[in-house]
């Protein structure tokens, strides 16, 4: 279904979930639980349009949700941190709101606090596709680049998932059959597998969102990459920065200069002949 151009896309996993919560006659967890992830999601909705950010879609998991938005989203790490943030946040307030609900009306809602406090704890994890690690990603990639970044939190993402998987293993030993943990854990192992598939167009819509800038505003930071002549296509793209134009430098083995490359020609070469030509190969081909 779709809400105000925003499509919503209900995993299998949320109506599995779902179904066991109607089944063991958890009516009001699961309405605090609706509530909890309705408030999370419209607040990363409501953050990224005031950024002037759309949001496509939004995948709704039992935890939480996956929202994707336009290319914006993956090139500048500044709105990114701010969107991704929102979510946790959101729950923070409501927590708070709850408090003094609960002492004005003298009516404990100790469940649906838990929950709000379990769903800000589990997303501000630095793995994707969860907040922190957005945050976490777009922190990272002023440093190492967009592609590097989404890779560490894709394996910060693994790691949680078998800790996650271990707790619950522990959790059914000692005789409690709670699979909230193992849910989790599948859920960040699919999850993860799926940011690393994206990775790889990252660079590229980076490229796309600069060139666009650069002629809208006739300006743009540059950064000078050195490289020689044998590196792959893939490994120099990788070090590209978000929000800077690159100049690569081709240096012999005596490191004298031999070439001078742009951004934009090396993902030409890319697009016509794959990430594992050389820098070496690409300069014959000019030639």
């Amino acid at each position: 279904m779709k809400i105000d151009d925003v499509k919503i896309k209900v995993n299998p996993f949320t109506w599995v979930f779902i179904l066991l919560l109607i089944l063991a006659g958890l009516y009001i967890e699961l309405i605090d639980i609706i509530l909890t992830v309705a408030i999370h999601e419209a607040s990363h909705y409501f953050v990224a349009k005031k950024l002037n950010i759309n949001m496509i879609q939004i995948e709704v998991f039992p935890f939480g949700g996956a929202a994707v938005f336009d290319s914006e989203i993956f090139i500048r790490p500044d709105l990114e941190i701010i969107i991704a943030l929102a979510g946790p946040l959101s729950n923070v307030v409501f927590i708070m709101v709850l408090i003094i609900v609960s002492q004005i009306i003298g009516t404990q809602l100790e469940y649906l606090i838990k929950i709000n406090v379990l769903m800000c704890a589990f997303n501000l994890l630095p793995g994707v596709p969860l907040d922190g690690g957005r945050a976490l990603k777009s922190v990272l990639s002023n440093f190492i680049g967009l592609t590097r970044a989404n890779n560490v939190a894709v394996k910060i993402s693994y790691v949680l998932s078998l800790l996650l998987i271990y707790g619950s293993i522990l959790m059914i030993i000692n005789g409690n059959k709670n699979y909230v943990l193992i849910t989790m854990a599948v859920f960040l192992i699919i999850s993860a597998r799926n940011e690393r598939k994206l990775s790889q167009y990252f660079n590229l819509r980076d490229l796309i969102y600069k060139k666009e800038e650069l002629f809208r505003r006739g300006v743009m930071n540059v950064r000078t990459i050195a490289v020689l002549d044998d590196q792959k296509l893939i490994k120099i793209i990788n070090c590209f920065l978000p929000l800077k134009y690159h100049i690569i430098v081709v240096l012999d083995k005596n490191l004298k200069e031999k070439k001078r490359l742009t951004e934009t020609e090396l993902f030409d070469f890319a697009i016509e002949n794959g990430l594992y030509l050389s820098i070496g190969e690409i300069l014959s081909k000019i030639k």
